[in-house]
């Protein structure tokens, strides 16, 4: 008998599954490239990592900045308050403090007198109102209530003289004779004469 034979392993097929070597290369290389462009997309497009959560603190940020910045601004401009300026007395009630017999020394110029003012409880602006009585020449004059300037100053007017008083008296239709009005005292001051004066004291 001779020697058995070698066995010797089956030469491989020409082709595996319809694709060579080549190809299954080539399929690869493919994939590879197209996993890489993909990252490369995300990579691109998409933030990076704590971007979004820097964006949203940069807004709070900004937010509570502004809200800041606006609650020290009304805090600080805060609005003036207007002082009321002082209310006058009721003419009513300075007429009522007025009403009664005032009696006093003045002086006009180099002459020492004594004056008497008697006002009524009916006297009203531009209506008549009592008496003014000098002792000078005498004068006795009938009283009309002009107006009431600050002070408060009452300014009368000379309309008449009683028929026993002296005809050299002047009558003073426009006003100029003031009394300024102060606690149970009159300063008496006239506008047409500025060296007459007087300090008049109530007597009823």
């Amino acid at each position: 008998m001779g020697d058995p034979e070698e066995l010797r392993p089956d030469p491989e097929p020409s082709g595996r599954g319809g694709l060579s070597a080549s190809g299954w290369a080539a399929v690869t290389a493919l994939g590879a490239a197209a996993i890489t462009a993909a990252a490369t997309l995300v990579t691109h497009f998409l933030p990076p990592p704590g971007s979004q959560q820097d964006v949203v603190a940069g807004s709070e940020a900004s937010g509570s900045s502004r809200a800041g910045s606006l609650g020290s601004a009304s805090s600080t401009a805060r609005p003036l308050t207007p002082v009321p300026a002082p209310v006058p007395a009721p003419r009513s009630e300075l007429l009522e403090r007025l009403t009664g017999t005032w009696s006093g020394p003045a002086r006009s110029g180099a002459l020492d007198y004594t004056l008497t003012l008697v006002v009524t409880s009916t006297c009203a602006e531009r209506r008549p109102c009592g008496t003014m009585t000098t002792s000078l020449l005498p004068c006795v004059g009938s009283i009309t209530l002009v107006k009431i300037d600050d002070g408060p100053a009452f300014d009368f007017a000379t309309g008449s003289f009683s028929p026993d008083s002296s005809s050299s008296c002047e009558l003073r239709t426009g006003g100029g004779d003031y009394f300024v009005l102060g606690d149970d005292v009159l300063a008496y001051r006239t506008g047409y004469d500025s060296g007459t004066q007087g300090i008049l004291h109530r007597v009823s």
